[in-house]
């Protein structure tokens, strides 16, 4: 299989006049980037509103501009460029019909990961930073990504919810992957790079305004499974996410809040016209997991200590439809009283993260919980 040429999709992606939209009908209608640029202004005319400025944008600067600056600057700043045709670029974007045929990526994530995006108002209450913490935490320990858009508020809250769980984050940026918007979100910048990635379909040196926005909010919601606004009044930037999420046919969540509170008037809105009310983070797994979208895989049970039964035993005096590490972690429970995750681990020996995905699940299925002093036990039954 021949190499994409990264080079003519940068290229393509520099081009005045030429947005995502345009640039997919181009390449559906000649079939690669070389073959646009070598195609007459007439030619490039016939295809569906590709006018005449955008022609002979295409015809000018496909010849003029010079993208080893460009690649250099990205390279100076541990960055890479992905094109539509690489493997790692993420397959559900593929689907949109206006996907960037590009992306400007910091980091080192998985974008073909199960990923559900956290969105919500810049100007949040406490407890919509709560909530974002706590769904994308929750998340984070299922072996979701969490995507927003680093943003204040929410997106804020969302990303080090994410991180506080040892999970992976993608912020996608309205702005160019080496512009950092809102500025005091350096450090958050710089820990997305370490715990995930930062995305972005526009050159280097873009400046966030008013319309980049709005295109960067398709690629939030076309990413993920589904979206997840916590705060929003009826205008903003969150419900548009949503919208956008709606009309790709992705699943749409709304966290209710109080009835007069202006930060969930467009949450309220949404579940009115048909979002999902989302109480707690298992309300969106349950439903991931329903629909077919989301298969949560614990894994193998790691090496089990004398005091463990094996998972056989396990199955005869335990529920059904248990995973390996689901039946380790829950015959803990039976054993221990008011367990911490790390006395689980112990027991089992299990690693951490295994176990406490382990514990997402159970208490999914209902049967552990917290107790008032957060300690782990079992259910009755």
């Amino acid at each position: 299989m021949c190499k994409p040429d990264k080079d003519s999709y940068m290229l393509l992606g520099l081009i005045p006049e030429i947005g995502s939209t345009t640039a997919m009908r181009l390449l559906r209608h000649f079939g690669s980037p070389a073959a646009i640029f070598s195609a007459t202004k007439e030619r490039l005319m016939e295809v569906e509103r590709v006018g005449k400025k955008a022609a002979e944008s295409i015809v000018k600067f496909s010849k003029s501009i010079n993208i080893s600056p460009v690649k250099d600057a990205l390279a100076n700043i541990g960055g890479n460029f992905i094109c539509i045709e690489d493997n790692n670029y993420p397959g559900l974007l593929r689907s949109l019909q206006d996907s960037p045929t590009g992306l400007y990526c910091m980091g080192n994530a998985d974008l073909n990961a199960p990923m559900v995006s956290i969105v919500g108002s810049r100007i949040c209450t406490v407890y919509g930073q709560s909530v974002a913490r706590k769904f994308a935490a929750a998340f984070a320990r299922a072996g979701l990504t969490v995507v927003s858009g680093m943003a204040r508020g929410i997106d804020t809250a969302a990303h080090i919810g994410a991180m506080e769980a040892g999970g992976k984050t993608i912020a996608i940026l309205g702005c160019g992957v080496d512009v950092i918007y809102p500025p005091e979100n350096i450090d958050l910048y710089k820990k997305i790079i370490d715990n995930g990635a930062v995305l972005s379909e526009f050159p280097l040196g873009t400046r966030a305004d008013r319309q980049t926005f709005p295109i960067r909010n398709r690629l939030i919601s076309g990413i993920s499974l589904a979206t997840i606004v916590v705060e929003s009044d009826t205008r903003g930037g969150s419900m548009i996410t949503a919208r956008l999420a709606a009309e790709q046919g992705r699943d749409v969540f709304a966290i209710p809040g109080r009835i007069d509170s202006p930060s969930s008037r467009g949450c309220h809105a949404l579940i009115r016209d048909g979002a999902t009310l989302a109480a707690s983070p298992e309300d969106v797994l349950e439903a991931l997991q329903f629909s077919g979208q989301l298969k949560l895989s614990l894994g193998d049970t790691c090496n089990p200590s004398d005091k463990a039964p094996s998972s056989a035993t396990v199955q005869s005096e335990l529920p059904g439809n248990l995973g390996d590490d689901e039946f380790s972690v829950l015959k803990a429970l039976d054993a221990l009283d008011d367990a911490t995750a790390d006395a689980i681990s112990e027991l089992t020996k299990l690693p951490i993260q295994k176990c406490l995905a382990a514990l997402l699940m159970l208490e999914i299925k209902k049967l552990a919980g917290k107790n008032k002093n957060g300690a782990w036990q079992r259910r009755a039954k």
